[in-house]
């Protein structure tokens, strides 16, 4: 039989689905995720906004970027005693939209818009985890007011720059009770509002034009969650679980350092490798308030991440076309410990492909692939309950990307 225990782990399961890289996502630039998302030493369009604001005020006049990728991710739970589950959830849109103006010499500034923490997943009732899981999302919409200042006429080649992050959040949880043979359900949902910061900047060597460096930091946001838990289940059953009513607890959006270098050894070609810290370790553990006012704590232990991004980018000569590729290792914050449906996540091998087409003076149209190849991670087996349940995952996502840039002149 299912305890009331196991149903108070659902309710630290609802804040999990932000932490870990499963729902950290990079793709809000067509023309950077083509190139392995690689854009710390070299964004200097409205996309800078996201990925260095030190870039915001080396562009030209007024520029207006806007796109879409498509996510199409999979992931499959095998048990331990030879039975396969697959998620059941289908493609997601990631929406971005992002305006950069110069005003001057110096200053520039720039409003962007991107979903950097996101995506759900979703499995059948009929899994062997649908009472840790069967639908889940978080959704954090960044509204980011950034500027940039040009410091080029008192260090040649320097910019920096920095962003507002106003962050409101929606998080909802679903997920099937069990005590014998009967059956209930669980449904935890709720909303926050998050403030946080970002900054960067970038060099050009006045010595050395082929060269560009570039470092960028985006501050941990706190999202204090609250909302509701409705729990139904058929009598006598229903006394056992906690009393509907009103959920907290508090998301954190970990902080992160990204560096890059680019160099460019001939007019046409150009090579970028970022590296990017992010603070996982934030997630040791969760906290719950419940209906009640009681508290339940669960242990998440996550581990901090280097991610190593390698791209480069070739412009056709005489031509109205650029050509991207990149690679990525990205490696998983979730221990073997506390892996389980909720985020089946591993450490992931990307590949990515793009172009650029230049419809005119003042157009650009850019198309991006990228494959997350497939990978597998197994839940610890030395603790009989950390995870409660063993065995392996499969997951594999594709992302297909399209993004249009104006550029116009004061």
């Amino acid at each position: 039989m299912r305890t009331l225990s196991k149903t108070l782990f659902l309710l630290a399961c609802a804040s999990g689905v932000a932490s870990a890289n499963a729902f950290y996502l990079n793709e809000h630039d067509a023309k950077v995720t083509g190139r392995g998302g690689t854009a710390t030493a070299t964004a200097t369009d409205p996309s800078a906004i996201v990925y260095n604001p030190g870039g915001l005020a080396v562009g030209e006049g007024t520029a207006i970027s806007i796109g879409a990728s498509l996510i199409a991710a999979t992931a499959t739970y095998n048990d331990p005693n030879g039975g396969s589950t697959d998620t059941d959830g289908g493609p997601a849109v990631l929406p971005q939209a992002m305006v950069s103006h110069r005003i001057n010499d110096m200053f520039a500034v720039g409003l962007g818009f991107h979903l950097p923490f996101g995506l759900a997943v979703s499995w059948p009732d009929s899994s062997p985890q649908s009472d840790v899981v069967t639908k889940q999302s978080l959704r954090t919409y960044f509204i980011t007011p950034a500027v940039g200042v040009n410091l080029d006429k008192q260090v040649p080649g320097l910019s920096i720059g920095a962003g507002l992050d106003l962050v409101p959040a929606t998080v909802l949880l679903e997920s099937n009770l069990f005590f014998g043979a009967e059956r209930g359900t669980a449904t935890l949902g709720g909303t926050a509002f998050g403030i946080g910061g970002r900054a960067g900047l970038m060099y050009r060597p006045e010595t050395l034009k082929q060269l560009s460096v570039g470092v960028s930091w985006r501050s941990q946001i706190d999202l204090d969650v609250e909302g509701t838990g409705d729990f139904d289940m058929a009598a006598p059953y229903r006394s056992q679980l906690p009393p509907d009513g009103d959920i907290s607890t508090t998301l954190h959006l970990p902080m992160s350092v990204s560096g890059g270098v680019a160099y460019r050894p001939m007019e046409q070609l150009e090579l970028e490798l970022n590296a990017v810290w992010i603070n996982w370790e934030k997630f040791d553990t969760i906290d719950i308030t419940l209906p009640d006012g009681s508290h339940n704590v669960q242990p998440q232990d996550y581990s901090n991440t280097v991610t190593l991004r390698l791209g480069g980018e070739y412009k056709l000569p005489a031509q109205k076309l650029a050509l991207r590729a990149g690679y990525v290792y990205d490696p998983t914050p979730v221990p073997s410990t506390t892996i389980s449906a909720r985020l089946p996540d591993i450490n992931r091998h990307v590949v990515s492909a793009g172009a650029t087409y230049k419809i005119n003076k003042s157009f650009d149209a850019s198309v991006a692939l990228l494959w997350v190849t497939p990978g597998s991670n197994e839940a610890s087996t030395k603790d009989q309950y950390m995870p409660i349940y063993k065995g392996t995952y499969d997951v594999q996502a594709f992302v297909a990307s399209l993004g249009l840039i104006g550029r116009f002149a004061d």
